[in-house]
């Protein structure tokens, strides 16, 4: 095998392995900020590499607003496990690294999210969540809002005040008292009595 192609392969690994070491779904940005900080792929490289490996059905890719989402699939972790002695020592010491390193403040933005789509009525409609390190869904609130500056509103608010907003939503759901709720001004934009027969 010439260099070149060893090069290729091993950089293709390289972001096998980042994929895998991470344990989530990782953005198209958070996989090149690697590759670029190390200097082990060029930035148009990555872009070839990461749809090649989609296209071979190495990495999943999944579209969530103006983001990319890659994980590592069945065949992908397959790859990998056959092929790791390929990765050099260092590369998968630089990996474990920036894991260790950037782990959990990856895990923590990707377990609060907050999108909003344009309905078929003009309406917007946001859609918050939050969910476990494994994945799993704690709380998902869907609203549907008249304008795009409220929904953008409201998704930078959830991720803002995403604590106190999902502690105080959980425990008015789980008491048996009566939880004084301050009356609330709703902007004159919300029809309240036609958003409450949707």
């Amino acid at each position: 095998m010439s260099n070149k192609l060893r090069r290729l392969a091993e950089d293709k690994l390289i972001i096998l392995y980042l994929v895998e070491k991470m344990g989530i779904a990782l953005s198209n940005s958070e996989i090149c900020q690697f590759l670029l900080e190390k200097n082990y792929i060029n930035y148009f490289n990555a872009q070839q590499y990461l749809s090649e490996l989609v296209e071979s059905g190495f990495l999943d890719q999944q579209k969530e607003n103006n983001t990319t989402r890659y994980s590592l699939t069945d065949e992908g972790t397959e790859v990998l496990s056959i092929f790791i002695k390929h990765i050099s020592p260092a590369a998968k010491n630089d990996i474990i690294t920036y894991v260790h390193e950037n782990g959990k403040r990856i895990k923590a933005e990707y377990e609060v999210t907050a999108n909003y789509f344009l309905e078929l009525n003009n309406e917007y409609s946001v859609k918050c969540g939050i969910y476990d390190s494994e994945g799993v869904c704690l709380m998902e609130i869907n609203v549907s809002v008249p304008t795009k500056e409220q929904a953008r509103l409201m998704c930078s608010n959830w991720k803002k005040n995403v604590n106190k907003l999902y502690s105080s939503i959980f425990t008015a759901m789980i008491s048996n008292k009566e939880i004084p709720i301050k009356e609330i001004t709703l902007p004159e934009t919300i029809d309240l009595e036609k958003a409450l027969k949707k």
